[in-house]
């Protein structure tokens, strides 16, 4: 009897012991799939913890009669009593459309959005698993709040807010892609991120140079590439996905394959992705207006003797040459030597083969059926990059969390050209090394936050110009695009950022000062249009943010943010030489000033689970803006070169400009199974130099979509739309440089532009089971004829994809 009560009080003791200090609950999806990041709360919201990798969550410090309330962007609310959920599992309700995250990394640091007075759009995984993006481009397009333009079907470039090329900002795993070559007209470095591989991307509209520095005037993309996960209760995990896609527009043929190994302190993610595309097929219904809009009724191709000749083209739909291959490798590994400690080291390599040029291979002579280009593309655009990151966590004086960053990143493109009848093949290359140092802290001070550190670029820009004769095979040299004894550009800053929390008001501000220089040298000054041989520039700027965000109505938010930005000239602007076309030349100006902006922003947000809604207005200055304007060469405004007689252009700082506009986005969970959601955005600017309309300002544009989803079926019907952009509302020298891009009214010239455009579309998502998801869409069901404004080719006519994914779960949990 003894040995009973003995025992008995031992189990007692150990039950007890159990129940004060620790109460595992788990919080699952409808498949049993374990969901981080679950915020549980009780109902005064004065405690609350976060479910970790496994779902998992120590509930002891809730009493046994408190309600919890579960909460996490993709899924219902959920309220249980702590004392009535059943052995110890809450299992949450997808939500059809998920709603504002909770956690974003805006300032480098995971931060609560509702903090944060700018608007933040934020895309997850699931989302490329729904749309299918074919390049990164594609997938910022799918979001109906960023703005794409393409002058060919490898390239894609994102306007934020007014701005483009290289006043906007490409992010990856915390390293800035942008490189002292990144041009101001049209790029498509964003295609170099693979969009299988991600885990989140985000992008930070407005003025972001207080964090990220230079180039940051629109806004900034800040993609998350999938880490290295590490095991927790057993030696190993293993995870994995698979994809095959095929769409008919291209003739697409895309593979992917991703693998996560983790065990206690070592963990490794590979990833692998390889995509064909084939020419691309436009819409064969065209505006009733514009008959012509768009068709290629010739190209150019190479008789048995070598001598250019121009086809017929009988499907005038296709858009020949358009095709193109491309490849993503990224290898990752983590160490974690101990709880504080963090060590990754990330590999990426992209590749393409070569790219046609679409646009400048449409480019007519003046005033006949002849092409001016037998050929133009991009050779392999090349991006490799190496990052080091070290990651410490612990409690100091000067920091509770530490972050150091070091990239080194490779690129290379090429351009080559040949007018047509001409054997002289022209390749200019450029090489560019780019060695990146960042150092990031984060310091709690009570309930406020402290975020500073700083960090250090270099850039050794390499260019060369060659012709090559077809016939004899004789090569020559000729003007490179940059200065042709290289460039080196060099950035050195240090920031600072703070938040303070008051009860219902949220105040952040930030200050930053950038030191650039650059210097470039030219050895055949004749060919790169520079009297003397040296470029020395050296600017600095400061720059800064202040924000307020008022959370005193439920579930609402208020937002007012001032902030400035910056953009230094770099090698691109300073440094170029680049035929515009037959009768116009862009050369350096190497006394060219930083440009700087003033941002005004306003929001008003809502958010719950069933419903959201965000309006933001803003207003931005440009003060020294960077234009492309008239200029001069030893006083002349025009230069002869390959025979020809062209007028001179350069990047010139305008006195002043302005842009402005705004933006609506909606979303609504109408019920279990149905929900909708839209968004409009539009910007307007104008250069009051010379009151012409900014270049990358854009149309009204946005998405509208209709979903259904039951059990594993996912069904969406949505719509993409542009509003026109015509004559007025185009600058003078776009569209009388490049007229053949925009499309001709057949009665009034007026109405010459971007024609307004909508298109219908059908996807559909169905779950096999745990491992195989299978996605199908119609696109353009209308097999409309339209092109973006200001892009070089039309977008895909009628278009139907099919993809299959498997996943391999982890059977670690």
């Amino acid at each position: 009897m003894k040995t009973r009560l003995y025992f008995f009080m031992i189990a007692w003791c150990i039950l007890s012991i159990t129940a004060a200090f620790g109460q595992q609950i788990k919080v699952l999806d409808k498949h049993g799939v374990p969901i981080p990041n679950v915020v549980i709360f009780n109902k005064a919201r004065e405690t609350s913890i976060l479910t970790n990798m496994e779902g998992k969550a120590d509930i002891s410090i809730f009493e046994n009669t408190e309600a919890l309330h579960f909460q996490h962007p993709s899924y219902r609310d959920l309220t249980v009593i702590k004392s009535q959920v059943p052995n110890d599992v809450v299992t949450l309700e997808d939500l059809i459309i998920e709603m504002q995250s909770v956690v974003v990394s805006a300032n480098k640091w995971e931060q609560d959005i509702s903090e944060i007075p700018n608007r933040i759009l934020s895309i997850k995984a699931r989302q490329v698993a729904y749309h299918n993006p074919q390049t990164s481009a594609d997938l910022l397009a799918t979001s109906g709040e960023v703005f794409v333009q393409k002058s060919q079907l490898g390239g894609g470039s994102p306007k934020l807010r007014g701005f483009s090329a290289n006043s906007t900002l490409i992010v990856v795993d915390g390293v800035r892609m942008n490189n002292a070559i990144y041009r101001s007209g049209n790029f498509q470095n964003v295609i170099s991120v693979d969009p299988n591989a991600l885990e989140g991307t985000e992008v930070i509209m407005g003025p972001g140079s207080v964090i990220y520095g230079s180039d940051a005037l629109g806004g900034v993309m800040d993609f998350h590439v999938q880490d290295p996960q590490f095991a927790t209760n057993k030696s190993i995990l293993v995870m994995g996905n698979t994809l095959l896609r095929g769409s008919t527009a291209t003739n697409e043929k895309t593979g992917h394959l991703d693998l996560k190994i983790g065990g206690g302190k070592l963990a490794s993610f590979s990833s692998f992705s390889f995509s064909s595309f084939d020419d691309l097929r436009s819409g064969s219904n065209r505006p009733d207006d514009y008959p012509e809009f768009g068709k290629r009724n010739s190209f150019v191709d190479q008789a048995a003797n070598g001598t250019d000749i121009l086809i017929p083209n009988d499907k005038p739909e296709n858009q020949v040459p358009s095709g193109f291959d491309s490849w993503n490798i990224i290898q990752k590994f983590a160490y974690r030597p101990s709880k504080e400690l963090n060590l990754s080291y990330g590999f990426y390599w992209s590749n393409t083969t070569d790219i046609p040029r679409y646009d400048a291979l449409t480019e007519p002579v003046t005033g006949t059926d002849l092409l001016t280009n037998a050929e133009w593309y991009y050779g392999p655009q090349r991006w490799g990059m190496h990052a080091l990151r070290v990651e410490y966590t612990s409690p100091r004086k000067l920091f509770h969390q530490a972050k150091l960053v070091a990239a080194y990143q490779d690129y290379r493109e090429s351009r080559n050209d040949r007018s047509f009848g001409s054997p002289r093949l022209r390749t200019r290359t450029e090489d560019v090394d780019l060695y990146s140092v960042n150092l990031d802290f984060d310091k709690p001070i009570g309930i406020h936050s402290l975020f500073y550190g700083g960090e250090f670029l270099y850039n050794d820009v390499q260019s060369k110009g060659i012709r090559k004769d077809l016939n004899t095979l004789e090569i020559t040299n000729t003007s490179s695009r940059y200065p042709d004894g290289g460039s080196d550009y060099y950035s050195t800053a240090l920031y600072s950022s703070y938040t303070h929390r008051l009860e219902k008001f949220i105040l952040s501000g930030g200050m930053r000062f950038t030191n650039v220089r650059l210097t470039a040298t030219t050895r055949n000054q004749e060919a790169t249009f520079i009297d003397a041989g040296k470029i020395d520039l050296n600017n600095s700027a400061l720059n800064g943010s202040l924000g307020i965000v008022y959370k005193g109505l439920k579930d609402q938010k208020l937002g007012l943010l001032f902030s400035s930005g910056f953009r230094a000239p770099n090698v691109d602007d300073v440094g170029k030489v680049f035929e515009l076309n037959d009768n116009t030349i862009i050369v350096p100006n190497e006394n060219l000033k930083p440009e700087f902006s003033y941002n005004t922003e306003v929001s008003w947000s809502k958010n719950s689970d069933t419903f959201s809604w965000r309006l933001t207005g803003f207003i931005t200055f440009l003060d020294n803006a960077i234009v492309r304007g008239d200029f001069t060469v030893n006083g002349q405004d025009s230069v002869l070169t390959d025979g020809i007689n062209r007028k001179v252009l350069a990047q010139v700082n305008a006195s002043e400009a302005i842009i402005y506009g705004g933006s609506i986005q909606l979303d609504w969970n109408i019920s279990t199974h149905w929900a909708s959601s839209l968004s409009i955005t539009e910007t307007a600017g104008n250069d009051r130099t010379n009151d012409q309309p900014l270049r990358h300002t854009t149309p009204v544009f946005g998405r509208w979509s209709v979903i259904y989803q039951k059990d594993a079926l996912r069904a969406e019907f949505f719509s993409e739309f542009n509003g026109p952009r015509l004559r007025d509302d185009i600058p003078d020298n776009e569209i009388v440089d490049k007229p053949y891009l925009y499309a001709r009214h057949r009665t009034d010239q007026s109405k010459d532009g971007s024609p307004g455009w909508y298109t219908l579309n059908i996807s559909g998502a169905y779950e096999l089971n745990k491992t195989f998801l299978i996605t199908a869409a119609l696109e353009n069901i209308l097999d409309r004829h339209y092109r973006p404004y200001s892009s070089g080719i039309s977008a895909p006519g009628r278009n139907f994809i099919l993809s299959v994914r498997a996943s391999i779960a982890d059977n670690n949990k």
